[in-house]
């Protein structure tokens, strides 16, 4: 009775797993944005589409701004795929590198890259768009083989947070274990983000203040970015 009440369970936080990686994430940091009007863009130096495709190729069809004017999202069609694509600017580089982009109506996030931008697919624009909100992450670590993480960017609250991360091989897998360490007590991390390299994103969802990541081959420089 008592192994199979242990399989019961254990098979009980395996589906709680699964749900609360495919449930989408109730972020406490998300910023609503508001439909712009104006066509003129308030970050005049942030518009550019340096190594981007013309100008030609994309027509804007929506702009979003936070109540703060900080935010601006733009939101582009793409002529050539049919397909919507999103553009975050902010004066502040972490705020608008790997944010996330929600779009509540369809209970579904999209993660912006390294200049702010996402590819939302072919979406139906009128409800998608009918409300949009971007969580920005609230601290960012850089990791090297070897050494301690360094936190290069955290919000107050966030502040004292700390990673303790540890290496390991399963097979010919490389495998890295995150915990957090020092968390408020108020907080909760609703995702983590790891950037290889600068290119390739693994998202994770922490357990009991943990997660693991499993490495590609040759990775060499990882940040990790949490999100509340």
């Amino acid at each position: 009775m008592t192994d199979r009440n242990s399989k019961r369970d254990a098979d009980q936080e395996l589906k709680d797993f699964c749900s609360e990686i495919t449930r989408p994430p109730v972020f406490q940091n998300r910023i609503k944005l508001f439909h712009h009007l104006s066509q003129v863009s308030p970050f005049p130096h942030l518009v550019g589409f340096s190594g981007l495709p013309s100008y030609e190729i994309y027509a804007e069809k929506r702009a979003f701004i936070s109540s703060d004017h900080s935010f601006l999202l733009r939101i582009l069609h793409d002529h050539l795929s049919g397909r919507l694509e999103a553009h975050l600017l902010h004066p502040l580089e972490h705020k608008y590198r790997y944010a996330f982009i929600l779009l509540e109506s369809l209970n579904r996030e999209f993660l912006t890259d390294l200049h702010g931008w996402t590819t939302l697919g072919q979406i139906d624009e009128e409800r998608s768009l009918a409300s949009v909100s971007v969580c920005p992450p609230s601290a960012v670590f850089e990791l090297k083989r070897g050494q301690e993480p360094v936190q290069i960017y955290a919000e107050e609250r966030l502040a004292g947070c700390q990673l303790k991360t540890e290496f390991f091989s399963v097979g010919p897998q490389l495998t890295l274990k995150v915990q957090l360490v020092n968390l408020a007590e108020a907080g909760e991390i609703k995702r983590m983000v790891l950037v290889i390299d600068g290119g390739e994103t693994l998202i994770a969802v922490p357990q009991k203040d943990l997660v693991f990541y499993e490495l590609p081959e040759g990775a060499q420089t990882l940040r990790i970015y949490l999100y509340e």
